[in-house]
């Protein structure tokens, strides 16, 4: 059996390094792919604190209110302030020139805002000490203008108006406490000096829900999503190629002579499947060449990759993703007649469990009805699998969940191929 399962996997070998577009599809596809997406997809990935936002300022106020939202934002880091007011600049030009994306953001502060929050201050402070007066209901308020473009995503927005309201919150204290140290003053006759805010007294430590790994922030980069999402991509992508190889098989009558030779739908179904597993092993091989070297070429973030154990556990990781990505090109293969019926539902079958698998995009953000759906994806177990070496620091149990229905898929995949084949033999 041995002798035949291996001059199954010579066969199968042969027939891919005399196809040069097939080598080009199988190694050259996801290269190009890993590379393209790891650059397209960098920005989202970086922190917002790395890419600068073009800010017109429009101040209407002159006082120091609209001295501190400029030296606020400029101090949040992001933040190029321009301020255009003295330049006959109106409200509606500055709308139009952040509708027509000639700048990010836009803030128009209205006259008089520095009079109204003294006011507002004041009468706070009097509400506390003058509780028998009524005094303390204050003017009304006013709201700072801000004006986004239209084709700017959710989270730019929340990141700005967060840091704008920040801004104003910290000018509100400030002149909070400036008008209770006057007050305090006032009634015991000595000079009380306002405290200044320095920052909060209770600060925010970051940290991610793994091992040391995870300190050096491996999720934050493009390339620790692109690398094993395209690796896993291109493994079952070669469906593709498997599935068209055994049509023409039938087609050319190389499966009739196979039928006349010693051995069983066995032998050529585990020759295949060994083959094809060498084929995504060196595809994965392949993969994390380029993302631990060639991607830092391109200015992106390497691949990190921690010790040997972390080396095996990707590997033992792979081979599984392999036997079912190898598994399920045999059975598009055994069930399908034309190697047009291979190509595109092999293809189709891909892409859509790709797309719902968190391949493309993070399986988290999506619907929860796609969450669900995508989760009986194998590409989704894949992924996971890979991230739970990558991102998580797993060990062997952690791989388990995810390994185990992957297996399970295979077996399924083999067992469906066995009556195919056998089907194609009988008649």
């Amino acid at each position: 059996m041995i002798r035949r399962v291996t001059a199954h996997i010579r066969k199968e070998l042969l027939l891919l390094l005399r196809d040069r577009a097939g080598l080009a599809l199988l190694f050259g596809m996801p290269v190009a792919l890993v590379c393209i997406m790891a650059v397209v997809q960098d920005a989202p990935f970086k922190d917002f604190t790395e890419n600068r936002v073009k800010v017109l300022l429009l101040d209407h106020d002159g006082g120091g209110v609209g001295r501190g939202i400029r030296e606020g934002l400029e101090q949040a880091g992001p933040f190029i302030v321009t301020d255009g007011t003295g330049s006959g600049l109106s409200d509606a030009d500055l709308r139009d020139r952040v509708r027509r994306g000639e700048q990010q953001v836009g803030v128009i502060v209205p006259a008089g805002l520095s009079d109204l929050l003294a006011d507002r201050s004041t009468h706070q402070v009097a509400s506390y000490f003058d509780l028998t007066t009524g005094e303390g209901a204050g003017p009304d308020t006013a709201n700072v203008v801000l004006v986004i473009d239209p084709t700017v995503k959710q989270a730019f927005r929340s990141l700005v108006a967060g840091a704008l309201e920040r801004v104003l919150a910290g000018l509100s204290a400030q002149r909070l406490l400036t008008d209770l140290a006057r007050r305090m003053s006032e009634m015991t006759g000595d000079s009380v000096d306002a405290p200044r805010i320095q920052g909060s007294f209770i600060g925010v430590e970051q940290r991610l829900a793994a091992k040391d790994l995870a300190g050096e922030k491996v999720a934050l980069d493009s390339t620790q999503h692109n690398v094993p999402a395209w690796t896993i991509f291109a493994m079952f992508f070669s469906v593709v190629l498997l599935a068209g190889n055994m049509v023409k098989e039938r087609d050319s009558g190389c499966m009739t002579r196979l039928l006349t030779m010693p051995g069983t739908t066995t032998d050529r179904i585990l020759g295949r499947l060994a083959a094809y597993l060498f084929v995504c092993m060196a595809q994965t091989l392949l993969l994390l060449l380029v993302g631990r070297f060639a991607l830092p070429w391109i200015g992106l973030a390497p691949l990190r990759l921690s010790g040997p154990a972390m080396v095996l556990l990707l590997f033992v990781a792979a081979a599984v993703v392999g036997l079912a990505a190898t598994s399920f090109g045999i059975l598009i293969g055994s069930f399908t007649r034309t190697q047009q019926q291979s190509a595109v539902l092999g293809s189709t079958a891909v892409v859509i469990l790709s797309a719902i698998g968190g391949i493309w995009v993070p399986l988290y953000i999506m619907p929860d009805a796609m969450q669900a759906l995508g989760r009986l994806s194998p590409l989704n177990w894949s992924m996971e699998a890979f991230n739970a070496v990558l991102l998580r620091g797993g060990a062997w149990t952690d791989l388990l969940p995810y390994l185990l229905p992957l297996l399970v898929f295979t077996c399924g995949c083999i067992a469906l191929s066995v009556f195919g084949e056998r089907r194609v033999a009988r008649r």
